[in-house]
Order: C-alpha cells, then sequence, then structure tokens
C-alpha cells in the first residue's frame, strides 16, 4: 500500500511539471507589452461592424486577464445572425496575433499557432464591451451587454434536437 502511495504521488508530481510547462510555453506566445490592438464587435452581416482601438494600458490588462484563463479543447465558433463576439487584432510588424472571444469561448491565433481558453465568468467580452462604450453608444452597448450574459452554449454539441427525441 505504501509503494502505491509513493507511486501515485510521484505521478501527481509529474503530471503538475508537465502542465505547468505546457501552460509556461502557451503563456509565452501571447505576446508582451503590445503598444495597441484594434477590436471589433461582430454584431452585422451586411454593414461595417464597429471598431475602436486599445491604448497600451488596456491591451496588457487584456492580455492579462487572458493569462489567467485555463486552457480548453479547441470548438467551433458557431455565430449566425447578430453577436458572434469580439475579434482583436495586435498591432504588431511582421506578426498576426489575434483574439476571438464568443460566448465564454477564447481562441488566441498567431501566425503559426492556435490556443483555446474557456472564460466561463465572459470577463474578456465584457472587458472588452466596457472599452467600447464612447464608440457603441447606449442603445448597442445594452443590446450586447444582454447577449454576453446569455448563458454559454456548449458548442458544437447544442444542436437543436429532433422532435421525437
Amino acid at each position: 500500500m505504501k509503494n502505491v502511495t509513493v507511486w501515485l504521488l510521484a505521478l501527481f508530481i509529474l503530471a503538475c511539471s508537465l502542465d505547468s510547462k505546457t501552460q509556461t510555453r502557451s503563456r509565452n506566445l501571447i505576446p508582451k507589452n503590445p503598444k495597441s490592438a484594434a477590436v471589433t464587435l461582430q454584431i452585422f452581416s451586411g454593414r461595417e461592424n464597429p471598431k475602436w482601438n486599445l491604448n497600451s494600458r488596456q491591451a496588457n490588462e487584456l492580455l492579462a486577464l487572458l493569462g489567467n484563463l485555463s486552457k480548453s479543447q479547441p470548438r467551433a465558433f458557431n455565430g449566425g445572425l447578430g453577436y458572434t463576439g469580439f475579434r482583436v487584432q495586435f498591432n504588431e510588424r511582421g506578426t498576426k496575433r489575434e483574439i476571438i472571444a464568443y460566448r465564454g469561448q477564447i481562441l488566441y491565433r498567431n501566425d503559426n499557432s492556435k490556443e483555446y481558453f474557456t472564460d466561463p465568468e465572459r470577463s474578456l467580452e465584457k472587458f472588452l464591451l466596457k472599452t467600447g462604450d464612447s464608440t457603441l453608444g447606449t442603445g448597442r452597448a445594452k443590446r450586447t451587454e444582454q447577449e454576453i450574459n446569455l448563458p454559454p452554449k456548449n458548442y458544437p454539441t447544442d444542436l437543436p434536437r429532433r422532435r421525437n427525441e
């Protein structure tokens, strides 16, 4: 029994060590101290979506929020019409980096990698909405806030049921 306990403890420590190395590696892919970022609220299908810029402080605050999230499995970002999330593009030379935040799911991608995070509190979406208040106006901001406060969907399994189920 003692050997099993020691073996399980060693396995647990190894697993924690591997996880922390993976998280450190993944966090290193996230840009440090960006000068600015461009935000697009994706709400229209036939018109230009509202856009605004984040200053350096806001961009770093956004990245700090991202750094506190847990990684998740890849998910489909199924949208449809209306609100389909926020897209943030970092203004850097030579490298394309962006964040897509929709219904508590986050996709971070750069030129050669993708990472997925889960945000059950929708902190990134709420933060980004707050930064766009002056651009969006009260009515549009309120409607977007209502969308953000809807319960998250479990894509891709959140499909319509057939009548006989």
